[in-house]
């Protein structure tokens, strides 16, 4: 076999095109062009250059390099209309070092410990002071100042965590504002322009008056009444939602202005007919006879709605007390008068004669034992004696009694019921 010979083809110089022969060479397929990766965008913070490196790492430096480096820019700006100059305007030289820090805590658990003997109350000392919470929270109201007395409190009363932690709080008499300090509160009786509660007067004989207070309408004030009721009424639970309830407030009049002395609240609309919630007359007017002046001004408005009503159950201690003696007295007082025109007479009519329910008539004649029974029925026994005896006592004390001549009220729902003018000598059988 013989072998094939290739002749050798010539080089082309650089810079000159190559000569084809003859023969067309084959043509190769062109390659598809890679797509060019995307270069991701350089970061606003990445140093391009030299320079930047050099301006970040000096932007990096701790402050007090960079107050050096800046301390031209300061003096050349005004703070303040030039009265501070640029060493004086530099905050950052008063922050608070960990030093300063150990130092508050310390203050801190020193005046809550110092505190704590004043107050009574335990203090956990595991606790550090700065942490919320590291107060116990048995701290409660032990004096409050209202007008020119100084009561103390029988109650704990739910006030804001900042004014319970103060032994003494000071009560504006007008406008029952609360504060801390005897220092914002003579500020505050300078400034106070209420005179009178924020409501209307129904009823005024002599230096007694009483006004009606809408709670909402006076959401505030009511809150701070209630707050300051807690404090003397054990099961009283009304706080913050007053809005639903009318306040009757009493109060003496001078040449200051109508100065509180005592409340009583009623539901608007009362599903089981009280005509009153809750009862308060301060420990400083107490024994005067205000109690039972509001629990009559009660039974009058109920008379003067048409209907009877009772007092919201259950009663604390000093209001089934008061309770108490008023039914008995009125009562006896009905008795004495009507029995001297007729031999018989009627729950119902007694019940109709003093605005009170029948239940409470009831049961006031079986505590005093003039209810018997007669058969299958049961019948009203007086004791003539007694009862004038009672009355002619409480006549002797000269007690406050309502004329009821001096109402200017109107009810707050009207009922559509037709209310019967009674003689005395109606109301017998």
């Amino acid at each position: 076999m013989t072998k094939a010979t290739q002749t050798p083809v010539p080089r082309t110089p650089r810079g000159q095109r190559a000569k084809h022969d003859t023969a067309t060479p084959k043509k190769s397929t062109p390659k598809p062009k890679p797509t060019p990766k995307a270069t991701p965008k350089a970061k606003a913070d990445e140093p391009k250059t030299p320079k930047d490196k050099q301006k970040l790492s000096t932007d990096s430096a701790p402050s007090a390099k960079r107050r050096k480096k800046t301390d031209g820019d300061l003096e050349s700006r005004v703070f303040f209309n030039s009265r501070l100059n640029a060493h004086e305007a530099d905050t950052e030289q008063f922050q608070p070092t960990r030093e300063d820090r150990q130092l508050y805590d310390a203050a801190r658990s020193a005046a809550a410990l110092e505190e704590a003997k004043v107050t009574g109350c335990a203090v956990d000392a595991s606790t550090p002071a700065s942490t919320p919470g590291a107060v116990s929270v048995g701290y409660r109201v032990k004096k409050i100042r209202i007008g020119s007395y100084e009561i103390d409190s029988w109650y704990i009363s739910p006030y804001p965590d900042e004014y319970s932690r103060h032994p003494l709080l000071y009560i504006c008499e007008f406008c029952l504002k609360y504060m801390k300090s005897s220092y914002t509160y003579t500020r505050h009786c300078q400034k106070c322009t209420l005179r009178h509660p924020p409501g209307d007067e129904i009823y005024r004989d002599g230096s007694i008056s009483v006004f009606e207070v809408d709670g909402r309408k006076n959401k505030i004030y009511c809150q701070n009444l209630c707050l300051m009721g807690k404090m003397f009424l054990d099961t009283k639970t009304l706080y913050y939602d007053v809005e639903p309830f009318l306040f009757y407030i009493l109060c003496e009049y001078d040449a200051r202005g109508y100065h509180f002395a005592g409340y009583y609240s009623k539901e608007k609309r009362s599903v089981q007919g009280y005509n009153l919630s809750c009862i308060m007359i301060l420990p400083s007017k107490q024994r005067e006879g205000y109690g039972k002046l509001l629990i009559e001004f009660s039974y009058l408005l109920s008379k003067k709605e048409g209907v009877s009503g009772s007092p919201e159950k259950p009663l604390s201690d000093f209001g089934l007390l008061s309770y108490r003696s008023y039914w008995r007295r009125a009562v006896y007082e009905i008795l004495l008068h009507v029995g001297e025109r007729a031999r018989v007479v009627t729950i119902d009519a007694v019940s109709r004669k003093t605005g009170m329910t029948v239940d409470d008539v009831i049961s006031t004649l079986q505590t005093d034992g003039m209810l018997q029974r007669k058969g299958v029925s049961y019948a009203i026994v007086v004791d003539k004696a007694r009862i004038e005896r009672f009355v002619e006592l409480a006549r002797e004390k000269a007690p406050r009694r309502i004329d009821s001549s001096k109402l200017r009220w109107a009810p707050f729902l009207t009922k559509n019921t037709t209310v019967v003018q009674e003689d005395d000598g109606d109301i017998s059988v």
